[in-house]
């Protein structure tokens, strides 16, 4: 027996050692402290006692089959050796098992009734989705595709009760080759001032994210007749209910101002801007069960136009209700199909009221963070009251794709079809096909940059008139700080119209610094 004992003492100890290293899944950090803190009958900081947690050295006392096991390897050991322990042996061993105290005690199970977070922690905040028409992009973590920012001065929030509130200030300024974005414009300088702010809810249930931005650009010297300045905002929310295990409810609502360019058809130019409003709201229920997943939709947009002159008779609003039905036929790919009836409506009690329909189908993609996003393809058709109109009808065609090649690179492809009220004789409204290709690439964690193209098609039906836009810009970024990145941008644009003498092009260069938290 004096042969076994120090031995086993030994093997205990080295067992215990061996076994709370593989515990991968807790923090060691963590763990040591509260079995510091934890011994049998003592109370710890957050109030609990020590005999909440059960610790045990080396085999546990209330598993038989460790000890037991334990004992026969012990034997076995002693068997195999034919020198009796000294008593400095003993005394080293001691001390070795004495210094480990902390690391060679392992946590058993909890009881339900005491959890592990004690009241004082903080649960991790989950990443929150970025503003989808600003510079706000999405963190670069191992589930999510590089958004275009560098990661030194990724947003980080303000924490408001349960809520997280992001700021974010643009100051630029620069030069441009045309003003007034017409044909033979003339160019001069320009600064610009674009503040931002998201609010995004951190609840275990439901989601809310409320977003706005705003935008304002001056001319210090502008040609003579144009405008000295120019504004726009918006402003939108989300809210999503969990109504259920399958059931989901979600509403939004937006608003946003902008001026209309001065080379559209519509406008009647000049220092006095037209401003296009545009006000929305939806309410939607989804029930997804298992491989069906349907949606019932309603929603509710107005067009309204102020300043220039004789523009009210464009001011409109479409009401519709769309049926959407989803079949998840693998965990990445859904295919879907959708249809939709509309009405469109006139202040003025016009003959262009129409009422219409939209069907739809395409995919729905979720590979992860390397390709995610929905395509989609279909037809609308307004019919107007008035029989001297033609109808307002085409090819339907959206897109929004992410694709992440690497984690520090992003290939975004954005396309839409929109229908749009007119004001020109004869004419049944316009249809605008655009789409967008941007690359965003991470060169360090200070510097990154941004490339994008686009083209717009205009067609108006009813009259023999068209227009092509082709965009495109490049925006290097480089973080001078946590909350303080230096921005230089260059952008150009070319429209080409089927009405003589009205082509023209703009070049613009800008360079400024954007501040965040």
């Amino acid at each position: 027996m004096n042969r076994i004992l120090p031995v086993f003492c030994v093997m205990a100890v080295a067992t215990a050692a061996a076994a709370q290293t593989s515990e991968s899944t807790y923090d060691s950090d963590f763990l040591r402290g509260t079995l510091e803190a934890g011994q049998p009958g003592e109370t710890v900081e957050d109030g609990t006692s020590g005999d909440d947690f059960l610790i045990f050295d080396g085999a546990s006392e209330a598993d038989p089959k460790d000890r037991s096991a334990a004992e026969a390897a012990s034997g076995k050991a002693a068997s195999r050796t034919d020198r009796t322990p000294s008593d400095e042996d003993v005394r080293g061993a001691g001390r070795t098992a004495s210094t480990n105290r902390a690391s060679d005690r392992r946590v058993g199970p909890i009881p339900p009734s005491r959890p592990i977070q004690s009241a004082g922690q903080v649960r991790p905040v989950a990443p929150v989705a970025p503003l989808t028409t600003g510079s706000i992009g999405q963190a670069a973590d191992g589930d999510a595709p590089f958004g275009g920012d560098t990661l030194r001065d990724q947003p980080q929030g303000i924490r408001v009760g349960t809520f997280l509130l992001y700021p974010e200030l643009i100051l630029r300024t620069g030069a441009t080759s045309n003003v007034e974005g017409v044909a033979g414009g003339e160019g001069g300088a320009l600064a610009r001032v674009e503040p931002s702010l998201r609010l995004s809810s951190d609840w275990d249930r439901h989601s809310l994210e409320v977003t706005f931005r705003g935008g304002f650009t001056g001319y210090p010297d502008p040609p003579a007749g144009a405008s000295s300045s120019e504004s726009s905002a918006e402003a939108a929310g989300t809210l999503r209910i969990d109504a259920g295990e399958v059931t989901t409810l979600e509403a939004r609502t937006g608003y946003a101002v902008s001026p209309e360019s001065q080379s559209s058809p519509e406008s009647t130019g000049g220092a006095k801007r037209t401003y296009q409003h545009g006000l929305s709201g939806s309410l939607a229920v989804t029930r997804d069960a298992g491989l069906i997943a349907v949606t019932l939709r309603g929603n509710l947009d107005a067009t309204l136009y102020t300043g220039g002159t004789e523009v009210g008779n464009r001011d409109n609003m479409v009401a519709s209700g769309t049926a959407r039905l989803g079949y998840n036929l693998r965990a990445t790919l859904s295919p879907f199909a959708e249809a939709t009836v509309l009405g469109r409506f006139f202040d003025d009690g016009s003959k262009r009221n129409a009422k219409g329909y939209a069907l739809r189908a395409g995919l729905d993609l979720n590979a992860g963070p390397k390709l995610t996003g929905e395509v989609g393809i279909g037809w609308r058709s307004e019919d107007l009251e008035g029989s001297s109109y033609k109808k307002l009808q085409g090819l339907l065609a959206d897109a929004d794709l992410v694709w992440s090649p690497t984690r520090l690179t992003t290939v975004r492809l954005n396309a839409s079809t929109a229908f749009e009220a007119s004001s020109l004789t004869g004419a049944s409204g316009s249809l605008v096909h655009s789409g967008t290709l941007s690359v965003a690439h991470s060169l360090t964690n200070d510097f990154a940059v941004t490339v994008s193209g686009g083209v717009a098609r205009r067609d108006y039906q009813g009259v023999d008139l068209s227009e092509l836009t082709y965009t495109g810009s490049a925006l290097a970024t480089y973080a001078i700080s946590d909350t303080a990145a230096l921005q230089t941008q260059y952008s150009f644009e070319r429209v080409d119209s089927s009405l003589a003498g009205q082509d023209h092009d703009s070049h613009t260069i800008e360079a400024g610094v954007r501040i965040r938290r």
